[in-house]
């Protein structure tokens, strides 16, 4: 059995986070041309939502809807992507509360079609968009210069509107479009800013959570290409702006169960669409069952819906078609949430396991071997949440731990 319970929920490296009010808080960039007269860029941001209901603006470069560069809009339960001037792509879209997002833009000018010129990923899964107009080649340049803002629709420099509630973790441009493959990489690790076509990045770890901010008004970029000023926000104490790092459990349950070659979503009464990872995680026609049984080694995940929330287990690597399972023997790790010992036991497997325990960096802390029943001392751990990987070479098993 395979167990998997991770997400990026739960295994973010970003540490400090910017936080916006939902009322006039926004971070400007003034009327920077990272984005505007291009023929190919891929935009990239970490958001969570305290309030995701409404109408809210994540990023924009316009002042009137015929003078816009690129505008990413939540607007009657759907998202928008507007670029080259009037014309956009939107899907149907409602974020949850209590989820961490990864939100890709990607742009190719290049593209023979809409789909192929202008692609929006939300947590590594290309959503499928329904078009207005034809996306330009090249991406729209505003006259006059508008001001390319994150959290809000920033109309001119008195009028604002339709401010994120959240917070920002992570903000990047390239300069070419990034693969489906090379999105799914990005969604856990930060950038250095020494990678390949990476134009600008901002990790918004410039102040102190929960301290006095009051003298940070503006911040450059890694890459010192653009500058962010912090407007109308307090900056100081419990509105200090600067946040640790959301750490929150998907309200989804997307832990799932491999044996052999079958995968079974441990969500009950929930709807199901499995993916294959290794196509773009396109969709698998008419898999929508609680199980699926892959008919081809490779790699696989579920998109799961519990009430108006969606989330994606990870993907796990299938290649036992035609392969017996080799680790039948049930794991049990106890107590869980541990605080000073944990205890490993198999029922009645005797082949020697090695395991793993990795922190929500995915750095690992500690590591060993054992047949039967192994006992871990934890004291030194630092709370959070953890993940015990064991395999014995031919079969493995992953589960989440809790130290307290």
């Amino acid at each position: 059995m395979f167990v998997l319970i991770t997400s990026l929920s739960t295994a973010q490296t970003d540490q400090t986070w910017i936080d916006l009010d939902g009322t006039d808080d926004y971070l400007d960039l003034g009327t920077d041309p990272i984005l505007a007269g291009k023929t190919q860029f891929t935009v990239e941001m970490k958001i969570h939502f305290d309030n995701s209901t409404g109408d809210y603006t994540i990023i924009g470069q316009r002042t009137a809807d015929d003078n816009r560069t690129i505008v990413l809009q939540r607007w009657a339960d759907a998202f928008y992507v507007f670029l080259s001037n009037s014309n956009y792509g939107y899907c149907s879209f409602i974020p949850c509360e209590a989820t961490l997002y990864h939100i890709a833009i990607v742009f190719d000018g290049a593209g023979a079609s809409n789909s192929d010129r202008l692609k929006l990923y939300i947590n590594g899964i290309l959503q499928t968009l329904t078009f207005n107009g034809t996306i330009d080649a090249a991406s729209y340049t505003t006259s006059p210069a508008a001001n390319l803002v994150l959290g809000c629709e920033h109309n001119d420099a008195s009028f604002q509107l339709q401010y994120v509630d959240g917070q920002f973790g992570e903000f990047c441009v390239w300069n070419y479009p990034l693969s489906s493959t090379e999105i799914n990489n990005r969604i856990i690790p930060e950038v250095t800013g020494t990678e390949t076509g990476l134009v600008e990045y901002f990790h918004f770890d410039n102040g102190l959570p929960g301290g006095d901010n009051a003298g940070i008004t503006s911040f450059a970029g890694g890459n010192g290409v653009s500058t962010i000023t912090l407007t109308n926000m307090l900056l100081n104490g419990a509105s200090s702006n600067f946040v640790v790092q959301p750490e929150l459990i998907s309200p989804v349950d997307i832990s799932i169960t491999v044996v052999g070659s079958v995968i079974t979503a441990s969500a009950t009464d929930a709807i199901y669409q499995w993916l294959n990872c290794d196509n773009g995680f396109a969709i698998i026609p008419d898999e929508t069952s609680q199980s699926y049984t892959a008919t081809a080694n490779g790699n696989y995940a579920v998109r799961v819906t519990q009430g108006a929330c969606t989330d994606t287990s990870v993907c796990v690597q299938i290649s036992s078609v035609g392969i017996a399972t080799l680790l039948s023997a049930g794991i049990v790790i106890y107590p869980n949430p541990v605080m000073n010992e944990l205890i490993i036991e198999t029922n009645g497997n005797k082949e020697k396991l090695f395991f793993e325990i990795l922190n929500s960096k995915g750095q690992v802390v500690y590591n060993g071997n054992f047949i039967g029943r192994a006992i871990v001392q934890t004291s030194g751990f630092a709370p959070g949440i953890y993940v015990l990987k064991m395999n014995t070479g031919n079969a493995f098993e992953i589960m989440k731990l809790v130290k307290e």
